[in-house]
């Protein structure tokens, strides 16, 4: 892995020997100085469209700023234009992709990616999400959700586009019932959460909504309840109780069967 401290004592170092200040270089390079602050604190790297401007600033290769580390080799492919031939003939590692993508931009990550993907499994796309593609994700997502469970996809969710997980909690709705949903729910549409959730009360009734009710909207929520109120009674919100509007629920046991919505 890149050693964002090393590297940004590098930089800082190199800058000094130029006789320039944080100030000055941010000018030069078109950026703030709080950019250039931050990777010689090694907070952050400068993405690879920099390195080639940074290393004629300090009139050194590129290998130098990041200290000749073995990802410089996939970056040079990158900054020369020729790094599709480079992919082709060479076999990367997830290490070694997980290493360079922090520094990559988001279509250069989904070129590397797309020569390797048959390495990746779901738990190894964590560590990429943030750096490739939603299509890419999507895609591995969907394929990934086919062969594990829908509980793995709960960390790369965030990271998903609300169409994808929503097709993957449909699947396992269908597959395993709304229990399933529970990690996903977070991140799925109001429209798809209530199209289960109103199934899954035709099916097994009012309490089978309770972990789903948080995230149900108002309308649905209410429709289901009163369902179930008509049908047997206030006994019947006990479990999803928490999460209906008390003033609504006062007013079906004033009405009784004759409550308007």
């Amino acid at each position: 892995m890149f050693d964002m401290v090393k590297i940004g004592r590098n930089i800082a170092k190199l800058r000094k020997e130029k006789g320039m200040t944080q100030m000055e270089m941010a000018d030069k390079m078109g950026i703030s100085y709080q950019a250039i602050s931050n990777w010689e604190r090694g907070e952050t790297m400068p993405d690879i469209s920099k390195l080639p401007e940074l290393a004629q600033i300090f009139d050194v290769s590129i290998d130098e700023i990041l200290e000749n580390h073995k990802g410089t080799k996939i970056i040079h492919t990158f900054v020369n234009n020729d790094a599709s031939e480079f992919l082709k003939n060479n076999d990367i590692t997830i290490e070694d992709f997980t290493d360079i993508a922090p520094i990559l931009k988001a279509q250069q990550a989904d070129e590397v990616f797309e020569h390797m993907k048959t390495k990746f499994n779901i738990r190894d796309m964590i560590s990429i999400a943030p750096f490739v593609s939603t299509e890419i994700i999507d895609e591995c997502a969907s394929k990934a959700y086919e062969a594990e469970t829908i509980e793995d996809l709960k960390s790369l969710a965030p990271f998903m586009s609300e169409e994808a997980i929503d097709e993957c909690a449909r699947k396992a709705f269908e597959a395993d019932g709304i229990d399933s949903l529970k990690s996903l729910a977070p991140f799925m549409s109001d429209e798809v959460i209530d199209e289960c959730a109103r199934k899954a009360y035709e099916k097994d009734g009012i309490d089978s909504l309770k972990s789903l009710a948080p995230f149900m909207s108002d309308e649905a929520l209410q429709e289901c309840a009163r369902k179930a109120f008509e049908a047997n009674g206030i006994s019947a919100l006990k479990s999803i109780a928490p999460f209906l509007d008390h003033g609504v629920i006062e007013k079906w046991i004033r009405t009784g069967l004759g409550y308007t919505s």
